[in-house]
């Protein structure tokens, strides 16, 4: 018994590890996001201030009656005001999207200054011309100073080119003190291996810190272990992007692959031939060094928006029409048995990060401690969970809440919280994860789901590892439709309560 609870001790501590680093990116990954979300919200309220100044300098000259200090006087008295709203509404919605839109599908990698500045101009003249475009649609058009407009896409323009400099050199900045710098590990210290690291250290952003190599045959002050330490460097170094240099290692790739995939960092691949099938690659360059980034899933850039929106408003929408229900199934569960109507439980999430899920308590209140007394029983082959068709540990109305899976529904909570998402793989417990292979870990690359493709497969008549080939399969080739054929699958499984207990 002893040698058991080492064991978990040991695997709950391998567990806490990869949730604390990714936690640590996340936490450098939300400071980036608050330098760009506070450059942004100038960058637009700039905008607006010129407008005001235009309509100011340009407008109200011809409407001598109007207090020109008070902005608010022009909405009433200046009867063109409202049209120019409009144009200006119409600019910048179109303008952000497009800049919303280019960040969200390049996902993390940075564009060079020169890039950035081209991709203003293009944004802002699409936007300026557009909205000319639904102006003249409008029958708006001939009331506007042409003088105005042009010269607001000309300030624009050139305030959008001030800007963008501005936020690349305050992240410059920030990377030289090390508050934003990308963290690598280069795996191989070979002649690519040595090109990277000098091209990668000779960035004038300071975007990269090479925190040192791995390789299974040279020695060097830079060479902090070999390929099989790589799972302590990831943790003890805070990484942030792996770069594989040894592409021709395939038997040694393969290993490293399934090891960095649980965890929260970006894999890249120097270029060469490297038969990954199932998995999606994006090329890309860093300081004229090419090199192919294993994509997890599909589901980045503005498919996570997308997905993320459509949790929260299905998931608020449905705990404000089932609150109703919720109130008579949590009466039911006080009735039926002794214990509180929820029930909370760790689970493991997306990058191994920790949460408590929520669901309307099913079993009798002591029925951890008599988990132990049945895992010889368990039904599942094949892997660390834990399933039994007749638990005794189940309440009489924990079965039939099980059987049509309404003890899940308060996991809506978790949804609209961001720890789950409607569709995505089961939430597993600390203990299951404590005993999953490197390839399973591939689970973790996305939010855990209240229902997946597994549970529209035949939920718990499955065993383990046709669960797991399962989420893989969803992880890997993610898209809308196949969200949308799971979304619509689920509700006839439920109502059939096929496979659940």
């Amino acid at each position: 018994m002893n040698r058991i609870a080492h064991a978990k001790s040991m695997a709950q501590l391998r567990i806490k590890a990869v949730g604390n680093a990714s936690k640590q990116r996340i936490k450098i990954d939300k400071l980036r996001r608050l330098i760009q979300i506070s450059f942004l919200t100038g960058e637009y309220s700039l905008y607006i201030l010129t407008f005001y100044l235009l309509m100011y300098l340009k407008v109200l000259p011809d409407y001598p009656a109007v207090d020109t200090l008070n902005p608010i006087h022009w909405i009433r008295d200046v009867y063109v005001f409202d049209k120019y709203l409009l144009f200006l509404g119409m600019t910048l919605l179109i303008h952000g999207f497009i800049r919303a839109q280019a960040v969200l599908f390049s996902g993390k990698r940075e564009r060079g200054l020169t890039e950035e500045l081209l991709f203003s101009a293009k944004a802002t003249s699409y936007a300026f011309l557009m909205s000319i475009g639904i102006t003249f649609l409008l029958k708006t058009t001939f009331i506007y100073s042409r003088v105005t407009l042009v010269t607001f896409a000309i300030l624009m323009l050139v305030e959008a080119v001030i800007w963008r400099a501005a936020h690349k050199y305050t992240n410059q900045a920030m990377n030289a003190k090390g508050y934003l710098q990308d963290r690598v590990l280069i795996v191989g210290a070979g002649k690519v291996g040595n090109e990277l690291h000098k091209a990668l250290e000779q960035e004038r952003s300071h975007k990269f810190k090479v925190v040192g190599y791995l390789d299974d045959y040279k020695i060097g002050s830079e060479v902090i272990g070999k390929t099989t330490e790589l799972e302590a460097a990831l943790q003890n170094q805070h990484i942030d992007i792996v770069y594989i240099t040894i592409p021709s290692e395939r038997s040694v790739i393969e290993s490293i692959l399934h090891t960095i995939y649980k965890y929260n960092v970006d894999i890249r691949i120097i270029p060469e031939m490297f038969d990954r099938i199932s998995t999606v690659f994006a090329f890309h360059a860093d300081s004229s060094q090419p090199y192919m980034e294993v994509v997890k899933t599909p589901l980045r850039g503005m498919n996570i928006v997308l997905k993320r929106l459509f949790d929260i408003l299905i998931s608020a929408m449905l705990l404000i029409l089932l609150a109703p229900l919720f109130a008579v199934l949590g009466l039911w569960t006080k009735i039926d048995s002794k214990g509180p109507v929820f029930f909370k439980q760790v689970r493991v999430g997306k990058n191994g990060v920790p949460f408590s899920m929520i669901k309307f308590r099913s079993m009798r209140t002591d029925a951890e401690r008599l988990r132990e007394r049945l895992d010889t029983s368990n039904e599942v082959s094949g892997g660390p969970a834990f399933k039994l068709k007749d638990d005794p540990r189940v309440t009489r109305t924990g079965r039939w809440l099980r059987k049509y899976s309404l003890d899940e529904l308060p996991q809506l909570w978790n949804v609209l919280r961001g720890d789950m998402s409607l569709i995505g793989p089961r939430p597993p417990l600390p203990d299951e994860v404590a005993q999953y292979t490197n390839y399973h870990w591939r689970r973790m690359d996305v939010l855990p789901g209240m229902t997946g493709l597994w549970q529209v497969s035949g939920r718990s008549d499955l065993n383990f590892e046709e669960w797991i080939n399962l989420d893989i399969q969803y992880i890997e080739r993610w898209s809308i439709a196949l969200e949308m054929k799971i979304l619509l699958k689920t509700v006839p499984v439920v109502i059939r309560g096929t496979g659940a207990y």
